[in-house]
């Protein structure tokens, strides 16, 4: 069976109800196996088997719908001319200008001068006729748009909001309540128009983000500086960037260091210093000096524009959404033959609990249409879900959908892979152990000159600890370097050698009793030893190891904070170590010695024992693991195309801070989604009792219980759905030195 993906963007659909609407009409076609429609940005996905239903088929069933629709091209397919267009559209878009183009607002602000001119009429003119006139031509040209809307609806005998508003605008006419009709058609437009515009500056939110990256470049050539479109740039080329402007592509340093503003890409605004060699990222801003940059990427591959394409393609669907669309199946329908028996039945059996004549008990039975609308409790998930994808995104978070952010709202239970996660996952020089009158400085000067050209991972970390500590290196002359053991030459006259014990060993070099219980210690403990020795004796040890990222205590700690319930690490490093980093960092439990494929049994374990459990790795090696976590998280994963495609949810950064903003932001999505769909309800039903008496007017029930709910679930949401980053500097070690319940580790766990 073959499956073809289709991608249309869609015009006219900016409803929650008509997207579920329209979902399941697709749905019903032979051969549509999935379909996506994602009404912040306009978008329709599909799953077909192409044998089985045509495009033609598809772009029929959304034509009678009301829409018109057109491909989504990759822009792999596009031209440059294209490319650029996109981009200059993309610079120059505003929500003002958006909603100055919107047909809606004039026949809105033309339906709002008609019920003016018809109130003064009425009640200041006392002219019935003429008020009446311009009421009705208010209402017609006001709801243009919706009856539309409602005979699309109709054809598909579908009964949804407009045609409710449609029925009780007419309904209003006949009975003779003019002002009405033409108010509830005005304000209803007004709600659909906000709600339009708050979507949309939803979904400008994000797609802003690539404004960041300029439409122009400064290209270096044989002639000289010259400025060209970005998109025109070729892959290998140089391009000039100078202090206070931001690069216009991905690339990596040629020439030249300055700090770089991140903050685009990662959500970091703290500067970092990135020289020759370092990868940088279009939109980010060179804050001082100037640099000549390799491209390596062209604009339409750039990594922000990855960040704009992977929320804009994200699923906005969450499981919460199985109520809301079973909710919304029944309730409408029913809402209406509720409306029908209220304006005639109570009146066969003279008008009910108290006596109404036919026109009030139709006049109830109008509002009670109204009030059945379900747009806010439909739209409460996806919009919600947006600002959280878009904020997120904005702050280095990176989140695929709105299942993602309802399971980790859930999630107890957080695992760590130890290397490259919790630590640095390279090593570090930790101890540095001399004897005699011998200084720390002059064994790094000896070791660092020494191991000056080697690239093995210890050689590197003794070279790093040297630069940090501003030390030069010292010429060496008679350099060997002997297989298996390390390397000497002489220095000042001096020989000396640099690497492991069996040197000291075959050659019968003097070790004094406390380097040599010092050495036993050490490797007792795992750590890779270094020896520095001259022709007599060893005269100091360096000890090297991967190192715990900083404020990773404080981190574990946070969580414990936000009710995580436990902590597990998973490492293919040795028992005695993993034990050492658990208990430093008061991880619950730890397994150890492992493979790839036994950290992912590990995590389908935790998963049968606990539920939820989010896993935390680099988004590479423990792919596997990452796949079998109900939440799999990649740190540090900006610039990799690898982890943004094994990952569900990518932090661009290595900082934890990332971690703990995700968390909250989810939590309080989820918290808020659930608080729109109990207050829309609520709301609805005390409109539901009070119609009844007959204390609410058919404006009143369009302003309050459609135009009102709506709106507070959309500005509910864009105001209060904000991640938390920690309020205080994460604690060092001797502040994290505080006791937690039950934050003893387990014993060692080690998978053979």
């Amino acid at each position: 069976m073959s499956i073809t993906k289709l991608t249309y963007k869609v015009i006219g659909i900016d409803c929650a109800g008509c997207g579920k609407t329209l979902e399941k009409k697709l749905l019903g076609l032979d051969g549509v196996l999935d379909v996506r429609i994602n009404i912040v940005f306009k978008k329709i996905y599909f799953e077909i088997e192409p044998d089985k239903v045509t495009e033609e088929q598809i772009k029929s069933v959304i034509t009678k719908a009301g829409y018109s629709l057109y491909k989504e091209e990759s822009s792999e397919y596009k031209s440059e001319d294209e490319i650029q267009d996109e981009l200059e559209r993309r610079h120059q878009q505003s929500i003002w200008r958006s909603i100055f183009k919107k047909k809606e607002l004039y026949t809105i602000i033309v339906s709002g001068l008609l019920l003016m001119v018809g109130a003064l009429l009425q009640f200041a003119f006392v002219k019935p006729m003429g008020s009446r006139i311009a009421y009705i031509f208010g209402m017609i040209i006001g709801g243009v748009f919706i009856f539309r809307k409602a005979f699309f609806s109709l054809k598909g005998f579908k009964i949804d909001i407009n045609i409710l508003m449609t029925v009780a605008a007419i309904g209003a006419i006949i009975l003779g309540e003019d002002i009405e009709a033409t108010s509830i058609v005005f304000l209803f437009s007004i709600a659909e128009l906000a709600e339009n515009i708050s979507v949309e500056s939803a979904k400008n939110s994000i797609e802003s983000l690539i404004n960041y990256a300029p439409s122009k470049a400064t290209l270096e050539t044989k002639d000289g500086e010259i400025i060209v479109p970005a998109t025109s740039v070729k892959i290998n080329s140089h391009i000039i960037v100078k202090a206070g402007e931001r690069i216009p592509l991905d690339g990596v340093i040629f020439s030249g260091k300055s700090y770089i503003n991140q903050a685009p890409i990662t959500g970091e605004s703290m500067p970092i210093l990135k020289t020759k060699g370092d990868e940088v990222f279009a939109g980010t801003l060179c804050e001082d000096g100037a640099l000549t940059i390799l491209v390596t990427k062209k604009y339409e591959d750039i990594f922000l524009r990855k960040i704009v394409e992977l929320v804009e393609n994200s699923d906005q669907r969450a499981p919460i959404d199985r109520f809301i669309d079973n909710f919304a199946k029944y309730y409408t329908p029913i809402m209406f033959l509720v409306a029908l028996i209220t304006a005639f039945i109570p009146p066969l059996f003279g008008g009910g609990l108290y006596v109404l004549t036919l026109a009030k008990w139709v006049k109830i039975a109008l509002v009670i249409l109204v009030i059945s609308c379900p747009c806010a409790v439909v739209l409460s998930t996806p919009i919600t879900i947006v600002v959280a994808l878009s904020r997120s995104a904005r702050n280095g978070v990176l989140i695929k959908g709105g299942a993602y952010i309802e399971s980790l709202s859930k999630t107890k239970v957080f695992a760590f892979d130890k290397t490259g996660t919790l630590t640095l996952g390279h090593p570090q020089v930790r101890e540095i152990i001399t004897l005699d009158d011998f200084k720390e400085s002059e064994l790094l000067q000896i070791s660092g000159s020494l191991e000056v050209n080697s690239k093995h991972p210890i050689a590197k970390a003794i070279k790093e600890k040297m630069l940090d500590e501003k030390i030069e290196v010292v010429k060496v002359t008679d350099f060997k370097s002997i297989t298996g053991m390390g390397v000497q030459g002489i220095i000042n006259g001096q020989k000396w050698f640099v690497g492991n014990h069996r040197f000291v060993i075959e050659n019968e070099i003097e070790m004094d009793d406390y380097l040599a219980t010092s050495l036993a210690i050490m490797q007792s403990e795992q750590k890779s030893t270094v020896i520095i020795s001259n022709d007599d004796k060893v005269v100091g040890i360096l000890s090297v190891q991967d190192q715990i990222k900083p404020h990773v205590k404080g981190m574990i700690h946070e969580l414990k904070k936000l009710n995580i319930k436990k902590t597990i690490m998973l490492t293919g490093d040795n028992s005695k170590t993993a034990s050492e980093i658990a208990s430093e960092l008061k991880i619950d439990e730890y397994y150890a010695e492992l493979l790839p494929d036994q950290k992912m049994k590990i995590i389908d374990e935790i998963y049968e024992t606990y539920g939820h459990v989010a896993m935390i790795g680099d988004g590479i090696n423990d792919a596997p693991a990452l796949a079998h976590a109900n939440v799999g998280i990649a740190m540090g994963a900006k610039g990799s195309d690898i982890a943004l495609e094994t990952a569900d949810i990518a932090l661009m950064t290595d900082s934890f801070e990332a971690l703990h903003y995700l968390i909250t932001i989810s939590r309080k999505a989820m918290r808020v989604i659930v608080q729109n769909i109990t207050l829309a309800l609520l709301i609805k039903l005390v409109l539901f009792v009070l119609s009844y008496f007959g204390w609410i007017d058919l404006w009143m029930a369009v302003l309050i219980g459609d135009m009102g709910v709506s709106l507070f679930v959309i500005f509910n949401a864009i105001l209060r759905v904000k991640g938390k980053r920690m309020t205080h500097e994460y604690c060092d070690d001797d502040l994290c030195e505080i006791d937690l319940n039950n934050n003893s580790t387990k014993e060692t766990k080690t998978i053979s």
